[in-house]
C-alpha cells in the first residue's frame, strides 16, 4: 500500500472508528458501582435503629465496610486503566510529530488482558529497553522502535477483528505481535463464562475454536493487506500449570491449530500479492512451560494443582493487594497459588511476562538483522 491511499485509507477508517470500550461495563456503570459499594453503609447507617445505632460493634463493621468498598474501588480503577501507550495516544503524538525518522520503527502489541498489563504483568512495557539494549549489543544504536500496547481486558477475537484492528493500521506499524484467544478459550471450556462474554460484548455467536482460528485468521489477513507490518501470531499461554488438566487441553487443541497459520499463510502469499515471509508463530506456549518446569525442578515441586476454574476470586484479591499495596505478581502468586508463571492460573505474573518479552524481542531481533 503506497502512502496516498494509505493516508486515503486512514481517512475512511477514521469516519467509521470505534473508540475502546470496556464492553457493557464502562465508565459511569463502575463509578456507581464504586459509589455503591463505598457509601452502601451510610444507608445502613441511617436504616438502623438508634439503639443498634450506638453499638461499638456496629460502628466498627460500618467503618470496615466503607473502607473495603474504597479500597475494591481504587482496585477496580487501576486493573481497567487503559495502557498509558495505547493506540490513541501514539497516534496524536505521531501526528503532533509529523514525519518519522528514518531508523523510527513502530511495534504494536495487539491483545486481551494478558497485553494490556494492568490485571497481568505488564510485559509490552519491558519490550522497549530490553530490545534497545539487544540492538546497542549488534551495534545498531541508531535503531528506535516505539511499542504501543493495543491490549484490552476481556476481550474475544470477534472485537480484535472488527474493533481493534483500526487502532492497530492507524499507527502505521512496521511490526505487529498478536496475543489473542484466552477470552475465547474460555468460553470454549465453561458454558458460564461463554454467557457473559457474549452478553459483554454483544457477540454474534458464541466463541468456539472455530469462530476462534476463523477470526483470527480474518485479522491476520486484514493487517496483511492495510499495512506494511511483519506480523507474528503467538500460541497461547497456559490454562493453569497442570498440562493434564482439561482446560488445558483445549489450549493445546487451539494452539495446534494456531501453528499452521503460518504455512496456511505462506500458501496464500504465493498466489497473491503479498510479500513472503511477513507472518510468524511464537509458540509463547512452549516457552511458559519450559520455564515452568525449570522452576518445578529447582524447587523439587512436582505439579501445581490450582485450576483456572479458581481463578476470578483471587483474581480479586491478587488485584487488590498489587494495585493497593503496590506488591508485585510474583510476590501475590507466591503467596496465594504457589504458580510459577501464572498468576491466579490465568494471567502473567512478572516471571512469565518476562518469557513473553524475550519472545517477542528474539522475533524483533530476527526481523530487524
Amino acid at each position: 500500500m503506497n502512502s496516498s491511499s494509505l493516508r486515503q485509507y486512514l481517512r475512511s477508517m477514521n469516519s467509521r472508528h470505534i473508540p475502546p470500550r470496556q464492553g457493557r461495563q464502562g465508565f459511569w456503570d463502575k463509578l456507581l458501582a464504586g459509589f455503591l459499594i463505598a457509601f452502601s453503609p451510610i444507608g445502613v447507617y441511617y436504616a438502623a435503629s438508634d439503639n443498634y445505632r450506638n453499638n461499638s460493634n456496629f460502628t466498627t463493621t460500618l467503618v470496615v465496610t466503607g473502607i473495603f468498598g474504597l479500597v475494591v474501588l481504587i482496585a477496580a480503577e487501576g486493573l481497567s486503566r487503559p495502557p498509558h501507550n495505547g493506540p490513541h495516544e501514539f497516534v496524536k503524538q505521531d501526528e503532533k510529530k509529523g514525519k518519522r525518522d528514518e531508523d523510527e520503527r513502530v511495534l504494536v502489541c495487539l491483545g486481551d488482558s494478558l497485553t494490556h498489563g494492568a490485571c497481568s504483568a505488564n510485559w509490552v512495557d519491558d519490550v522497549g529497553p530490553y530490545l534497545t539494549q539487544q540492538l546497542q549489543n549488534k551495534d545498531k544504536t541508531t535503531v528506535k522502535v516505539n511499542v504501543v500496547n493495543a491490549g484490552q481486558n476481556s476481550i474475544c477475537t470477534h472485537t480484535v477483528l472488527h474493533e481493534k484492528v483500526y487502532d492497530v493500521v492507524a499507527c502505521q506499524p512496521d511490526y505487529i505481535f498478536i496475543m489473542i484467544g484466552t477470552n475465547d478459550a474460555m468460553a470454549i471450556y465453561r458454558d458460564d463464562w461463554a454467557q457473559e462474554r457474549m452478553h459483554t460484548w454483544s457477540l454474534t455467536e458464541q466463541p468456539t475454536e472455530d469462530v476462534l482460528i476463523r477470526n483470527l485468521t480474518d485479522t491476520v489477513k486484514s493487517l496483511l493487506d492495510t499495512t506494511t507490518a511483519n506480523i507474528a501470531i503467538a500460541t497461547l499461554p497456559p490454562f493453569g500449570e497442570n498440562i493434564d488438566s482439561d482446560s488445558n487441553k483445549i489450549i493445546q487443541s487451539i494452539n495446534c491449530r494456531i501453528k499452521t497459520l503460518e504455512y496456511l499463510f505462506l500458501g496464500e502469499i504465493r498466489n497473491t500479492r503479498r510479500e513472503t515471509g511477513r507472518v510468524s508463530v511464537i509458540d509463547v506456549n512452549s516457552a511458559l512451560w519450559a520455564e515452568i518446569i525449570r522452576q518445578r525442578s529447582s524447587h523439587n515441586i512436582t505439579k501445581t494443582t490450582h485450576s483456572i476454574d479458581k481463578f476470578l476470586p483471587y483474581a480479586i484479591v491478587m488485584g487488590m493487594l498489587h494495585c493497593v499495596f503496590g506488591l508485585s505478581w510474583n510476590l501475590v502468586t507466591r503467596l496465594l497459588t504457589g504458580n510459577a508463571v501464572l498468576s491466579e492460573s490465568l494471567h502473567l505474573n512478572e516471571n512469565g511476562g518476562c518469557i513473553v518479552t524475550n519472545e517477542v524481542v528474539k522475533w524483533l531481533m530476527d526481523k530487524m538483522m
